[in-house]
């Protein structure tokens, strides 16, 4: 008892005595899961302490918790609570793994990009044990919830907790759901093939690194283990290709007698598959290349079965073509079909010859291989790897070139695709520099961000052969956790004492990109240009990208939120004179540059060289740029070009969309692919001088002007949507006054029908449809002949809506305002039989600019311009005459100039006052941010004004605060009235607003009783904090309808 009582009190004492200085609980911030964390990283100024995700149905979202002690502290390790949501749903698949640091990570060679410093990375995802944390060095731990398909939509809390030695930390934790759902694995659209290590492939380390990590031998009790796990682990990360020998798996259970009779025994097959399927990961197989290529001491061989000496079966490779290999690909192939008919999985195998094909006599003997499969698979699935282009190529039913390839290759790869060919993407040990890949070293939103550019690329898979691969050769056991790696070999690791797998930061990053292709497919489904032009602000090409895990989370997040809004596709006007630099381009090759106020391009020894404008997509779209050529290449001269890319799927590709360019002997032309679809002389081109060069393209029709001058018109499918980019080829040129109308005015290249028309000395019908509202001797405009009355009709191509119509009187100096009716009507229709008087106007004086006429919005396809009173033109002939007729409807805010107490003009990081009425309602740093006040003291009032145009009728205004992740809602003015007026002076409030909450993505809507504006205003009366020790004012986006 006394010494029991002693110990107590020793006990007592201890929990008396002060603590040290240094016991104080460890530094805990939260992180991303798409940028890597490293040892030296320390507590940025402002981190977050808490944990904040997105999330849709059957999706699995993720985050590091970073720990940095400053003295060594023990028994460190995470706990979790289930989240709480609506209805007290909860979330409780919640899984914390500590990342693992490897100490010897190495470059996969020269020219490799590289994230961080030093050989230190984390990478595999072990136990979330307790653990001692060394002083100063960061710990990052991976925090990740799968949110079941059956998930309430709606915010779910909990927290996690830090544990340690030195006391606990609790990291609150809030995730979105959305009401969108991912299919299953076995469901999924995109194919993703990680070549695994298990039977059979090269019969080397696909057969030992099992068996060497593991200490199983193969098709024992323990080796089906692994293969159990390896299922299970792809159908979590929706790697739903199993790749599957085919032939070694027939080896345990095929017997060949004496006389080479074959037995088929699909029993091993059979159990390999089911594994898969039971586990939710089979809908696709995919089955390694039975051909081994030329090399020095031998020709193309076929892996094929034999009966060893001791009568069992083996592989043995055997030269094709000959009468043997024939008679046994028959054979194979005859019991292969058989089998899988009775399975059910003929259609979803993929037979491979070769990988890799350099040699013309490889090529030549996986046709002969295809033409047997052939007989026996008469719609066959064939893939094979491509590094190089043979000319013929394999007779292969999908191309699967690697990154590097495909980017220099893009029009052969569209071509292929075009005719019928699926198209995937694939990448190894190469390409490397700047170009996506998943190496240890790279940066790993590149690993995310591969998928996602299978999807721009309208490939339906992508392949990578290292998943498992843990051999060196040596035939001993590599060291997976400490030995020296790249990362290209393998993704996973060994959990040997389990049978299992450990799981890397760079699986669950490819995971997400997964997962965000399946969200963008969604979401092109019904708003193709967003979904487009969302993945334009992440990627421009295989190899420039957004390497910012910020970035990339918060587009997942912004997919999400326009999947949940519903409502109409975007539109993105744009124009560019390049006063202010070149900063929403982004080029591929060349030498550009600002000069004279012109974009410049002066590199004329390539013909492949594009400057994409970033951030945006176009489908239905008029384009327009002034060019001029002033030095051409010798190889070509006068035949080389310059132009303009439409519908592009990555925004500096020059082999997809539709090129249109003109050529320095005056030759206009528009390819598809490098095929020309039509050509045309331009009757006005003069060398050396600036010429207009613009496009209309609506539906499958694209219609190309020089200037007002109608050239060619071409029809044509194949591209719907995409990028935009100024192409040159073989030419010094520049590029001057771009201008891109996605329909906001759809008058632009309309069809015209008039009652009369004078086409001569710059007048004509189509110049008053070509986007250029003033006059002069190029586009006078339109003039009827002389007569008493006149017609001016548009066909605007489909119905819309429509609410205003400006007609825009010729503008040549004294003559400005002459020839423009003195009573007239407007009239629309639906179906161009029957019309509405939308407006009437007599007794009209001679004006100096554009008269608009506002009506309400009607659905209409037809406009009707009829002129009962006309003036006198400058002759004293009565005319009706006209600069330019536009329309407008939808969003008559868009592309309208704008105006502020303040702006803070950041065009490098996107904020603009232009941007607030550019179409991009999401917020994305370096693109378009949206309007900004400049940082003024409390107190301060701030207002921002938009400029309809012309007076028009309104009943609806959304404003749209910034979504850039964290920093959604910031800026949006707590006090604020929203107001309209006629002339910029009066002004009529819509709606006063006090204490507004911080909005998120979706619009704060303002409807009222239509009334005629042409100003709509957004006056800050108390501001919200910006974190500098001032206040801002800040929009995305202001929509008025």
């Amino acid at each position: 008892m006394r010494t029991s009582a002693a110990l107590l009190s020793g006990v007592l004492l201890a929990a008396l005595l002060p603590l040290p200085a240094n016991a104080e609980p460890p530094s805990v911030w939260t992180h991303n899961s798409s940028d890597r964390l490293f040892p030296y990283d320390t507590r940025p100024a402002q981190a977050s302490s808490t944990i904040d995700l997105y999330a849709a149905r059957n999706e699995t979202e993720a985050a590091q918790i970073a720990i940095r002690p400053t003295a060594d502290v023990q028994n460190v390790s995470i706990s979790t609570t289930p989240l709480t949501g609506p209805g007290g749903a909860t979330l409780s698949d919640i899984t914390v793994r500590r990342e693992y640091l490897h100490p010897n990570v190495v470059p996969i060679g020269p020219g490799v990009e590289i994230e961080g410093t030093g050989s230190k990375y984390y990478d595999a995802l072990v136990e979330n044990t307790p653990r001692t944390l060394a002083a100063n060095v960061t710990q990052p731990y991976h925090y990740s919830v799968h949110v079941p398909t059956g998930a309430k939509p709606g915010v779910y809390t909990g927290s996690a907790t830090v544990k340690s030695s030195a006391g606990d930390t609790s990291v609150p934790i809030r995730i979105t759901v959305y009401p969108s759902t991912l299919p299953p694995t076995n469901q999924s659209t995109f194919r993703m093939n990680n070549w695994t290590t298990s039977a059979g492939w090269d019969y080397d380390g696909t057969i030992k690194a099992i068996p060497l990590q593991y200490g199983v031998k193969m098709f024992d009790a323990n080796w089906w283990r692994v293969i159990e796990a390896m299922a299970r682990d792809h159908a979590k990360h929706r790697n739903n290709v199993v790749f599957a020998d085919f032939q070694a798996l027939l080896i345990p259970n095929t017997t060949i007698d004496t006389a080479g009779n074959y037995t088929f025994g699909w029993e091993s097959f059979d159990r390999f598959l089911k594994i898969y399927k039971d586990a939710g990961a089979l809908q696709w197989i995919h089955t390694p290349h039975l051909l081994n290529g030329t090399t020095d001491t031998h020709g193309p061989q076929l892996e094929m079965l034999q009966r060893a000496a001791d009568g069992s079966t083996q592989m043995v490779p055997v030269q094709t073509g000959t009468p043997e290999a024939t008679a046994y690909l028959n054979k194979v192939f005859a019991a292969l079909k058989q089998h899988l008919d009775q399975l059910g999985l003929t259609d979803v195998f993929y037979m491979s010859a070769n990988d890799e094909t350099w040699a013309g006599a490889d090529r030549d003997a996986a046709n002969w291989m295809y033409a047997i499969y052939r007989k026996y698979f008469p719609k066959p699935l064939l893939n094979e790897a491509e590094t190089n282009l043979l000319d013929p190529p394999a007779t292969v039913t999908a191309d699967t070139p690697r990154l590097d390839l495909y980017e220099d290759n893009v029009g052969y790869f569209q071509a292929r695709k075009q005719a019928g060919n699926e198209l995937w993407l694939y990448n190894c040990t190469v390409p490397r520099a700047t170009y996506l890949n998943r190496f240890l070293m790279s940066y790993l939103a590149n690993t995310r961000l591969t998928p996602l550019l299978a999807w721009k690329t309208g490939a339906v898979g992508y392949l990578h052969w290292g998943w498992n691969y843990w051999y060196d050769g040596t035939n001993t056991p590599i060291d997976t956790f400490d030995g020296a790696q790249t990362g290209d070999s393998f993704l996973v690791r060994p959990n040997k004492a389990a049978y299992d797998l450990y799981d890397s930061i760079r699986s669950e990053a490819q995971l997400d990109g997964i997962e965000d292709f399946e969200l963008f497919t969604q979401l092109a489904a019904t708003k193709p240009l967003l979904a487009k032009a969302l993945a334009n602000s992440l990627l421009t090409n295989s190899f420039t990208s957004d390497k910012s895990g910020v970035a990339v989370d918060t587009v997942h997040r912004q997919v999400l939120d326009a999947l949940a809004s519903g409502g109409a596709d975007q539109v993105y006007p744009y124009a560019d004179d390049f006063s202010g630099g070149s900063q929403s381009w982004r080029p591929k090759g060349g030498n550009w540059s600002v000069s004279g106020g012109a974009l410049t391009q002066t590199d004329t020894s390539r013909w492949d060289i594009v400057d994409g404008l970033k951030a945006r997509a176009y489908g239905d779209v008029a384009a327009s740029v002034d060019l001029q050529i002033r030095g051409v290449n010798a190889d070509g001269g006068d035949t080389n070009w310059a132009g303009i890319v439409i519908r592009n799927l990555n925004p500096t590709d020059f082999g997809s969309g539709y090129l249109i360019a003109q050529r320095n002997n005056g030759e206009v032309f528009v390819y598809r692919n490098g095929t020309a679809l039509g050509k045309a002389q331009n009757p006005s081109y003069t060398a050396g001088q600036v010429t207009r060069l613009r496009v209309v393209a609506r539906g499958s029709k694209l219609s190309v002007f020089a200037g007002r001058t109608p050239v060619l018109t071409v029809t044509d499918p194949t591209f719907t949507a995409g990028g935009i980019g100024l192409a040159s080829g073989g030419v010094n040129v520049a590029f001057d006054n771009v201008r891109i109308n996605p329909d906001v005015n759809p008058a632009e290249g309309s069809k015209v029908t008039t009652s009369s028309s004078y086409e001569q000395d710059g007048w004509g019908a189509q110049a008053a449809m070509d986007g250029q509202r003033t006059s002069d001797a190029g586009s006078m405009g339109w003039t009827s002949d002389v007569g008493t009355t006149a017609q001016f009709d548009l066909d605007l191509g489909k119905v819309r809506s429509i609410g205003r119509v400006d007609l825009y009187p010729r503008s040549d100096g004294s003559n400005t305002g002459a020839g423009f009716p003195i009573d007239y009507k407007v009239e629309v229709s639906a179906d161009g039989s029957a019309w509405t008087t939308v407006a009437t106007r007599t007794n009209q004086p001679r004006p100096s600019g554009v008269q608009t006429v506002p009506f309400a919005a009607r659905d209409a396809r037809y406009v009707r311009v009829t002129g009962t009173k006309l003036s006198q033109d400058p002759v004293g002939a009565s005319r009706m005459q006209f600069a330019e007729v536009e329309v407008a409807g939808g969003n008559l805010a868009a592309g309208r100039p704008v105006t502020a107490s303040t702006s803070s003009e950041y065009p490098n990081e996107g904020w603009l006052r232009s941007n607030l009425t550019d179409g991009a309602r999401q917020s994305r740093l370096w693109n378009s941010m949206g309007w900004t006040s400049e940082s003024v003291p409390a107190g301060s009032a701030q207002s921002v004004r938009v400029d309809l145009g012309g007076p028009s009728v309104v009943s609806k205004i959304d404003l749209y605060g910034r979504t850039d992740g964290a920093s959604t809602g910031q800026g949006f003015p707590l006090d604020y009235t929203v107001e309209t007026s006629t002339d910029g002076t009066n002004w009529t409030p819509v709606a006063s607003v006090t204490g507004a909450p911080q909005p998120g993505a979706g619009p704060v809507s303002y409807s009222f009783p239509e009334r005629t504006a042409r100003y709509v205003q957004v006056r800050g009366t108390q501001l919200r904090p910006d974190g500098e020790g001032g206040y801002r004012m800040q929009l995305s986006e202001l929509e008025v309808r």
